[in-house]
C-alpha cells in the first residue's frame, strides 16, 4: 500500500515540476490500462480544463466573427472591409479545427453577441440590434472577398 502512496506522491509531484512529461507518463498509463500509475486528482482536473478551454476559445472566435460582421454590416468603413474578411475567414478555419457535436450544444451565442457589440459600440457610432442577426451557420458561412 505504501508504494501506491509513493508513486501517488510521485507523480502529483511530477505534475507540480514538469508538466509535459507528467502528460506523457498519463498518456502512457492510459495507453498501458494502469490504473495504478494514474494520477486521478490531477487528471481530471486537466480533463474539466481542456474542456472548458475548447469552448472559450470558440467562443473567443465567434466573438471576433460577430465584431467583424457587424462592422461589414454596419459601418460605412470601406478601407477595412477585405481585412475584416479575411480575419473572419481566419476564425471560422480556427473554430472549425475545434466544433464538435458535443462542442456546438455548448456555445452561447447571445452572450458573445453582447460583448462584440459593446466593442464595436466603443468604436462606431452606429445602431446594432438588440438580439444576435446570425446564427452559428450565419457565423460560418464563408464571405465573398468583395
Amino acid at each position: 500500500m505504501s508504494s501506491i502512496l509513493n508513486a501517488q506522491t510521485r507523480m502529483a509531484n511530477l505534475y507540480e515540476t514538469d508538466f509535459v512529461q507528467w502528460t506523457e507518463q498519463q498518456a502512457k498509463a492510459l495507453s498501458e490500462h494502469n490504473e495504478k500509475a494514474l494520477d486521478w486528482e490531477n487528471l481530471k482536473e486537466e480533463i474539466d480544463d481542456l474542456g472548458k478551454e475548447q469552448i472559450n476559445a470558440v467562443h473567443s472566435f465567434l466573438k471576433q466573427i460577430i465584431i467583424h460582421r457587424l462592422k461589414l454590416d454596419y459601418t460605412n468603413d470601406q478601407l477595412s472591409r477585405k481585412h475584416w474578411i479575411d480575419e473572419i475567414d481566419d476564425f471560422q478555419d480556427e473554430i472549425e479545427r475545434r466544433v464538435t457535436k458535443t462542442l456546438l450544444n455548448k456555445i452561447k451565442l447571445d452572450a458573445e453577441y453582447e460583448r462584440a457589440k459593446r466593442k464595436v459600440l466603443r468604436l462606431y457610432d452606429v445602431s446594432l440590434p438588440d438580439q444576435c442577426p446570425y446564427t452559428f451557420k450565419d457565423l460560418m458561412t464563408r464571405l465573398p472577398e468583395n
